[in-house]
């Protein structure tokens, strides 16, 4: 499992147990698609819609999205074990979808034994014998393959695919959310309480934009949990830039003391970071990692969950006004994330 995830305790369920599919929703909210999911999906499926159900998981590209389908009679024995296990808020993934997401035309393949995990470049994944594996690659093309776990046949290794897969983080473990979780709708855990919550939304007001742009990808229920090493997160990028800072300060007051006065009264700082966090993809798109700020620039270290989605950021920043670029991270893959480690330039340019 992903050794650099921090988040909600997460149970990994047998994949042979859950068709995972991209299916497109062109509609304009989460809750049209999810009521529409069921129906996207009749043709996929071989059973009543009323014996299965349906989840929703992250978008991949626009109005695109990862799912997820299991027998009511399956999700419901294994939230019963969950319960005995007193671990009733954990989330629920299938296995396959714990691997690293595999760039475009390329499989990343899990080998224990006689089973065997894919995760497609699509963003899907699923459980199959090792004996069933050379048919499916033949039908899906010969895609180039990274291999995990026990070594693949050697009818496979002209498919190895050379360079080491790029996905995770060298510092401290990010939050990210599960490209799938099967807890939605009556299965849906109880992860925190609204009361619970405000510690955590009073700590992002105080912080303003800063947070708001290190909360990206975050999920508000996990605020409360969070609060702590968000104002750790907050006083790192501020000692980065002026190592005078001292660790009792309060958090606004130092920014404002160290970040010289701007027309209007906006400060070039948080004006920078206000400017990059209204442009990035929302939806969970691109997480924070860590900052480091210059006069006119900031460079972002982000997790992805795919190339594509590091070129529309750059492309959205670019459109907004600012000189943008990025890039993948190289990175130790023993660290793997469920997503890609990549960097972000920001500068204002011209514009600035």
């Amino acid at each position: 499992m992903d050794r650099s995830y921090s988040g909600p305790t997460t149970v990994l369920v047998p994949s042979e147990d859950v068709l995972t599919v991209v299916v497109d929703l062109p509609f304009a909210t989460r809750a049209q698609r999810i009521a529409a999911l069921p129906f996207a999906l009749e043709d996929a499926v071989a059973e009543p819609l009323a014996t299965l159900h349906f989840a929703l998981g992250t978008e991949v590209a626009p109005r695109r999205h990862i799912a997820g389908v299991v027998r009511h009679a399956r999700m419901q024995g294994w939230i019963a074990l969950l319960t005995e296990a007193d671990l009733d808020p954990a989330v629920l993934m299938p296995d396959a979808m714990a691997l690293p997401m595999p760039p475009e035309g390329v499989w990343v393949v899990r080998i224990d034994g006689d089973r065997c995990l894919v995760r497609t470049d699509n963003g899907v994944g699923f459980a199959l014998p090792l004996s069933a594996l050379d048919g499916a690659w033949t039908a899906a093309g010969r895609p180039r393959l990274i291999p995990l776990g026990d070594t693949l046949p050697a009818t496979f290794a002209g498919a190895v695919k050379a360079d080491a897969i790029h996905s995770g983080t060298t510092g401290e473990p990010v939050i990210v959310l599960p490209p799938l979780d099967l807890r939605q709708g009556a299965y849906a855990a109880t992860r925190a309480t609204s009361a619970s919550v405000l510690p955590g939304l009073a700590l992002v007001a105080g912080i303003g934009v800063m947070a708001h742009i290190a909360l990206l990808g975050l999920d508000a229920v996990l605020l409360d949990r969070m609060a702590d090493r968000k104002e750790a997160e907050a006083r790192a990028v501020l000692q980065a830039i002026a190592p005078a800072t001292t660790p009792d300060e309060d958090v606004v007051a130092a920014a404002d003391r160290i970040v010289p006065n701007a027309g209007s009264g906006v400060r070039p700082f948080t004006r920078l970071l206000a400017r990059t966090s209204g442009a990035l993809p929302g939806a969970g798109a691109v997480a924070f990692n860590s900052a480091t700020y210059a006069p006119g620039s900031l460079d972002l270290d982000v997790v992805v969950s795919d190339a594509s989605t590091l070129d529309r950021a750059v492309q959205a920043l670019t459109a907004s006004g600012l000189t943008a670029s990025g890039a993948l991270s190289d990175v130790d893959a023993a660290t793997a994330t469920s997503g890609l480690n990549a960097t972000l330039g920001v500068a204002t340019g011209s514009t600035g």
